[in-house]
């Protein structure tokens, strides 16, 4: 080796303490992530087991969707009264349905209350309890439905209102659901205190001018009223001081005289506090006039005229009858909405007939005058066959005199004549009148005859829309709406930029949080 050269100096090495404290710094480390994984995973496990056996849920949606209201929670709190709730369906079976997640809440919510007796089941499982509640509550159920019965009062709660939808129709005419509502709290809470305080929706038959009556001619009637929660009893207006409070609809069913005039004092209260009146005024061939009954109308624009309606075209009549024949439901924007089941039964070809009817017409003037306090309309029309040079239709059916007093009545022809007309007046709080020619459409005899499932389901109809039963079970409680998350993007730019902001950047932050990791785990 050369004189002046260096010997090579081996590289240093790390001292082994220095090495091995790195070791154990990183084993310690590691040893920490895993007690703190393995703690987080003893705590959790339990606790969702422990959740999941005592049934507990936290409800995080802006409307508590999945429990009630502090107003059903303070009212089952005070509920002095045993109460029998039945529920068409097994509990367990609702609990799959996510979409129906909120009513399980609520019934599970409603079962923990000390005083209700919750019992569900299927109907196909017990009939002869589904006949029993069906016969002592007087309605029909199906499978969902619920009722809630009380010291021999019962109320049934449709499955089908339960929730509700909004729609909107886009560009393409096509209807989207753009909101949807959890309202079966507010009907159940209702029902239940309606059936503890007796509270009952009542339409009262009046009786004592000759009418017909609830238990000789509308027992059928009578079951489809309960179905839709109203109950039907007999008035007697003479024997009562004035209409009493709970009365939601008055029905005149083919009266054979005129109303005192003490009764018209007590009708025309009961008007001016909102009231609802319907008259069935079958043809009556006496020589009598109705003119307190007349004179009700009048305050709503509306007159009836003393005849009986015949069609003269034999194709627009029963054959051999003319007085059986084909009419209209008249459809117009100012109308009473016509229930689904009218439309879809007029869209499918059934077509209205009605029979042994009288006419009414709108008296000139009483709709649009000066103060608009009178909306008037009409609901059934005898079929018009053509026009005249004015464009006015022109009927073949006619207005054959009946009844009344020679000065007013007439025979009618050539016009398109009213078989069932609608008031309502603003001035006296929204007190709405039905006027029908006819009684005997809706009585046992003809109530399910084909030909009258028109006229039966638009009486009905008008009966919700005077007074909707539901009304009485209504405790106040608010829809709860139901989270509809949509995101919409108006370009193909918006929608670029959206994927780069949700997809792209969190890609590239996991990787760059990646890198780091493994820079320092090799470091």
């Amino acid at each position: 080796m050369a004189e002046n050269q260096k010997p090579v100096k081996a590289p240093a090495k790390k001292p082994a303490a220095k090495q091995q404290k790195k070791n154990q710094k990183s084993f310690r480390s590691a040893s920490f992530a895993l007690i703190l994984a393995a703690l987080v995973l003893a705590i959790a496990i339990p606790l969702n087991l422990l959740a999941s056996r005592l049934n507990i849920v936290w409800d995080m949606t802006p409307s508590n969707m999945y429990e009630l209201t502090d107003t059903t929670k303070e009212y089952l709190r005070n509920l002095d009264k045993t109460v029998d709730f039945y529920f068409l369906m097994d509990m367990d079976v609702l609990s799959t349905d996510t979409e129906s997640m909120a009513l399980y809440r609520s019934l599970r919510e409603y079962e923990a209350c000390d005083k209700i007796n919750f019992i569900d089941f299927e109907p196909d499982s017990d009939p002869d309890l589904v006949k029993k509640l069906q016969e002592d509550g007087g309605f029909k159920l199906s499978s969902g439905d619920m009722v809630v019965c009380c010291e021999e009062r019962y109320k049934r709660i449709p499955a089908n209102t339960m929730y509700k939808d909004s729609y909107t129709t886009n560009d393409d005419g096509q209807r989207i659901r753009d909101a949807a509502f959890f309202s079966g709290e507010n009907y159940i809470t209702g029902a239940i205190d309606s059936v503890v305080t007796g509270r009952d929706t009542v339409i009262y038959f009046i009786t004592g001018h000759g009418e017909k009556t609830i238990a000789a001619d509308y027992t059928k009637l009578q079951e489809n009223l309960n179905n839709r929660n109203y109950a039907a009893e007999p008035l007697d207006l003479s024997m009562n001081e004035s209409v009493p409070d709970n009365a939601a609809i008055l029905i005149f069913a083919a009266p054979q005289k005129d109303i005192t005039n003490d009764e018209l004092r007590k009708l025309n209260a009961y008007l001016d506090q909102g009231g609802n009146i319907c008259f069935w005024m079958s043809p009556n061939e006496e020589k009598i006039r109705y003119k307190n009954i007349e004179s009700m109308l009048e305050s709503f624009g509306l007159a009836m005229d003393y005849d009986i309606v015949a069609e003269t075209d034999k194709s627009l009549h029963i054959d051999g009858d003319p007085y059986t024949f084909r009419c209209n439901v008249v459809r117009s924007e100012d109308e009473v909405d016509l229930t689904s089941e009218i439309a879809d039964a007029v869209d499918a070809g059934i077509v209205p007939f009605m029979s042994n009817t009288r006419s009414f017409y709108q008296l000139l003037g009483s709709s649009g005058t000066a103060d608009n306090t009178v909306t008037s309309g009409s609901l059934l029309q005898t079929v018009s066959t053509s026009y005249d040079a004015l464009g006015n239709p022109i009927a073949t059916a006619v207005g054959e005199i009946c009844g009344g007093d020679s000065p007013s009545a007439q025979n009618i022809e050539g016009q398109v004549l009213d078989l069932a007309m609608y008031a309502e007046s603003v001035r006296r709080n929204n007190a709405k009148i039905m006027v029908m020619g006819n009684a005997e459409f809706i009585d046992d005899t003809n109530v399910q005859q084909d030909y009258m499932i028109i006229p039966v389901n638009l009486t009905l109809s008008v009966f919700s829309w005077m007074y909707d039963s539901d009304l009485d079970m209504d405790m106040g409680i608010e829809d709860k709406e139901r989270g509809l998350d949509s995101l919409r993007l108006n370009s193909e730019q918006e929608a670029n930029t959206t994927n780069i902001l949700f997809v792209v950047v969190p890609f590239c932050m996991a990787l760059v949080g990646a890198g780091v990791w493994l820079k320092r785990r090799y470091s």
